[in-house]
C-alpha cells in the first residue's frame, strides 16, 4: 500500500470512530448554518497533508514553481481546513510571485478561519472594489454572523448576492442569517434558491430542512432528511436548530408587537395635541 493509501485508510478509520458523534456542526468553517465533518472529509485532509509534506521536500518543490499550481494547492489546503498552514504558504507565494487579488482573498479567508477577525475584515474591505468583491462581501457576512450580528450579516450577504446571484453558498448563508434574525419568510427565497442550485450539498440540504421545520413543515423536512440519507445525529442537530430559529421568530414578532403598541399609544396623544393646538389657533383668530 502506498503512503497516500495508508493515510487515507487511517483517516477513514478515525472517521469510523466518530461516526456516532455529531457529523454536522453549527457555524462550520465553510459558511453559516450546518456543516459536515465526515470520514471522507478526514480522508481528504490526509491527502492535503501529504501534499504539504511534498512541499517540504526539496526534490518536490520544483513541481510547485508554477503560479497556478501553487495557488491551487493553497486553495485546496483551505478546502480541507488547513488554514494555519495556508497562511505560511500564502507568505511564501507572495515572496516568490507577489500579491494578487486571489491571494489576498485566500489570506482574508485564512485570517477569518484562524480567529483574526479584525485583520480579516480589513483584508476583505480592501477587496470590495476588485473583481473579488462578491466573495469579499461574503466573507464580511460570515464574520458578522459568527459574531452574532445577523442584521449586519444580512446586509453584507445581500451585497454579495447582488454581485453573484447564482452562488449557492452565498444564498444559503443569507438564508441562514435571515433565519437567525427571525425573518423566516424572508429567508425562504435564498434558502430554496441554494437548494435548487446545489441540492447535493449536505449543508444546504440541512439548512433547507431547518427552514421547513421552523415553518411547521415537519413532514416535508423529514422526507428531505430521509432522501438525503442524513444520519440521526444530523437530524437531531437540525431539529434543535429549528427550535432556535422558531424562538428567534417569536422574539422578533414580540418586539414588533411591543413597538407597534408604543406607536399606537403615542398616536392618539399626538393627534389630541394637534387638535388642541388647532382649536387654540381658531380661538385666537375668532373676533
Amino acid at each position: 500500500m502506498t503512503i497516500k493509501g495508508m493515510a487515507r485508510a487511517a483517516a477513514t478509520s478515525v472517521g469510523m470512530t466518530v461516526a456516532g458523534g455529531t457529523l454536522l456542526l453549527l457555524g462550520g468553517c465553510s459558511g453559516l448554518g450546518l456543516g459536515s465533518n465526515s470520514a471522507e472529509r478526514l480522508a481528504q485532509q490526509a491527502d492535503a497533508q501529504i501534499e504539504l509534506a511534498k512541499m517540504r521536500d526539496k526534490e518536490e518543490r520544483a513541481e510547485y514553481s508554477d503560479k497556478g499550481v501553487y495557488i491551487g494547492l493553497i486553495g485546496r489546503m483551505q478546502q480541507e481546513g488547513l488554514y494555519y498552514a495556508s497562511l505560511a504558504h500564502i507568505d511564501a507565494y507572495q515572496q516568490r510571485f507577489g500579491a494578487t487579488p486571489e491571494l489576498k482573498l485566500l489570506r482574508a479567508d485564512a485570517l477569518r478561519e484562524t480567529g483574526q477577525d479584525d485583520a480579516a475584515a480589513q483584508a476583505y474591505r480592501e477587496l470590495v472594489t476588485t473583481d473579488r468583491a462578491a466573495r469579499a462581501y461574503h466573507g464580511l457576512g460570515l464574520l458578522a454572523g459568527r459574531q452574532g450580528d445577523f442584521a449586519r450579516a444580512v446586509m453584507e450577504l445581500r451585497q454579495a448576492t447582488t454581485l453573484d446571484p447564482v452562488s449557492a453558498s452565498i444564498a444559503n448563508d443569507l438564508g441562514y442569517a435571515l433565519m437567525r434574525g427571525g425573518a423566516l419568510q424572508e429567508a425562504k427565497v435564498p434558502v430554496m434558491q441554494a437548494l435548487q442550485l446545489d441540492g447535493a450539498n449536505p449543508r444546504i440540504v440541512s439548512n433547507a430542512a431547518v427552514w421547513m421545520m421552523a415553518d411547521g413543515k415537519r413532514a416535508q423536512a423529514t422526507a428531505m432528511m430521509q432522501q438525503a440519507n442524513l444520519p440521526e445525529s444530523t437530524r437531531a442537530a437540525i431539529r434543535k436548530e429549528a427550535e432556535r430559529i422558531a424562538r428567534a421568530v417569536q422574539a422578533r414578532a414580540g418586539a414588533g408587537s411591543s413597538a407597534g403598541g408604543k406607536v399606537a399609544a403615542a398616536r392618539p396623544l399626538a393627534m389630541s395635541d394637534a387638535r388642541a393646538a388647532q382649536a387654540g389657533v381658531q380661538a385666537a383668530v375668532q373676533p
